[in-house]
């Protein structure tokens, strides 16, 4: 495998719900390991006939083209998938997001899996993995304001929006909410961050992977976890303590400023009421990006710690001893092991299982086949996840080829979801409520590009209605 290179992501969708929002439009950078670009996607789709493109989301990225036109969500999902499995086959790819964790990556997974493609291929292929470059600000919040200004507003608070981080250090924010312009306002800010704090960049690159951060977490003396609660920095000197053996990616850290000698002494009841924000217990994602870093790797580390140095090593030291008290905290994890209530709607089902290697198959097979073809296949599926998905990419991708069966079940499913309330338009509208608040908006706006984009987004409403209200 050759040196890491890195792909810079950004998308717009059509709302802000992950599950159900759909992506509109995908930038896609790829550089080398010193942030050369290589290859540039700019991909955009059409909206799908089932979602209801909300107003808040078109006045902030104006993307209106795509409500009429564009390639379809289907062949955009697999195009992407091609480009990224591609650039992986000679290169170790480091996926990087902006708030990716929360949202760019999620929509992503979820849109690979409404396609029949495998959801984690920033996670899963040729050794790839991913950083969620705002986690790395909070950092830079933190430990390194005098390298990389973090602007504030008038009460004092800490704004850390791509844009506003970029313009206050002096990249320029131009069409910002533009996906490939994201990207490129990410990768100079890397470039920034690289010259400025490279001990910064090199330890999010080195615990981009689950097990390598699981073992940076352990390295001597103990790491500094970073956040931005309220606009406000906060940090902790932190050792891991217990990790979820049901659920392998939670790991609790213990905050060191609390003295081990008194949480040896808690009964098992007080262990598990530490376990929150104003407590001395820190659950953690370990598969996502976190504001993690060793306390060495800091200059002037004192400044930023209300204990010494010896005296927290000394904690951690103690606390990585007790064999006795970690096995506790993760029994008290197991058993703190909540159960989720079940889901009824397809695009909900994404985590019920990982698909099973037939099934796999199958889905290449799917990918592969004429129209035709994929009708038959369709049944072929194992689980029924899949069955749903490849009739309803039947149905609006090639209605002539679909049975009338499926096609009445898409039928009920586009009216469902365009017309009625339910998790798909929170936040959100129904197509009857979207038009009335955007014929509000018109005779209110006294802009005119706001205008226009209201005027398209009504015509686009309207023409599903037309389309698709008849019984």
């Amino acid at each position: 495998m050759s040196k890491k290179s890195f792909v810079f992501n950004d998308t717009e969708t059509t709302g802000l719900n992950t599950w159900f929002s759909q992506i509109i439009q995908i930038g896609s950078v790829l550089t080398d390991e010193d942030f050369n670009v290589e290859e540039e996607l700019n991909l955009s789709s059409k909206v799908l006939p089932w979602v209801v493109p909300t107003k808040g989301a078109y006045e902030t990225h104006k993307q209106t083209n795509n409500l009429e036109d564009g390639m379809s969500h289907y062949d955009m999902m697999h195009f992407l998938k091609n480009k990224w499995l591609s650039w992986g086959k000679t290169k170790e790819l480091v996926h990087v997001t902006y708030n990716g964790m929360k949202f760019d990556e999620e929509l992503f997974r979820r849109q690979f899996y409404w396609n029949l493609i495998d959801p984690y291929l920033t996670t899963n292929a040729n050794g790839s993995s991913r950083i969620d470059l705002m986690i790395i600000i909070f950092l830079v919040a933190n430990f390194y304001s005098d390298k990389i200004k973090i602007p504030m507003d008038d009460d004092g608070n800490l704004r850390y929006k791509l844009e506003m981080v970029a313009e206050a250090n002096g990249i320029s924010s131009l069409n910002a909410h533009d996906a490939v312009v994201d990207s490129y306002l990410m990768i100079n800010l890397v470039r920034l961050i690289t010259k400025e704090i490279p001990e910064l960049w090199e330890s999010a690159i080195r615990t981009s992977k689950k097990k390598d951060l699981i073992a940076s977490l352990n390295e001597q003396p103990f790491s500094m976890l970073a956040e931005i609660f309220k606009g406000q920095p906060f940090s902790y000197p932190v050792f891991p303590v217990a990790q979820n053996s049901k659920k392998t990616n939670e790991v609790l850290l213990v905050d060191l400023y609390f003295d081990p000698k008194d949480l040896f002494e808690m009964s098992y009841s007080e262990l598990k009421g530490q376990i929150g924000r104003s407590g001395a217990f820190k659950k953690i994602a370990i598969n996502k990006t976190q504001p993690i870093i060793n306390v060495n790797l800091i200059k002037n580390a004192e400044s930023f710690l209300d204990e010494s140095i010896e005296v927290l090593a000394a904690r951690a030291k103690s606390i990585k001893e007790n064999e006795e008290f970690k096995q506790k905290l993760s029994q008290i994890l197991e058993d703190d092991d909540k159960t989720w209530a079940e889901k009824n709607i397809v695009e909900q089902k994404i985590y019920d299982g990982f698909s099973s290697p037939a099934d796999k198959l199958w889905m290449e097979r799917f990918e592969i086949s004429t129209w035709d073809e994929k009708v038959k296949l369709v049944d072929g599926f194992e689980d029924e996840r899949y069955r749903e998905l490849a009739q309803r990419i039947i149905c609006y991708e090639k209605p002539e080829f679909a049975t009338e069966e499926m096609l009445e079940n898409y039928h009920n499913l586009v009216k469902s979801r365009l017309f009625t309330k339910g998790p798909w338009n929170s936040p959100g509208e129904t197509l009857d409520q979207a038009i009335h608040k955007v014929e509000l908006a018109l005779g209110e706006e006294k802009d005119s590009e706001k205008k226009e984009i209201y005027q398209k987004l009504l015509d686009h409403y309207k023409s599903k209605t037309v389309q698709f209200s008849q019984p």
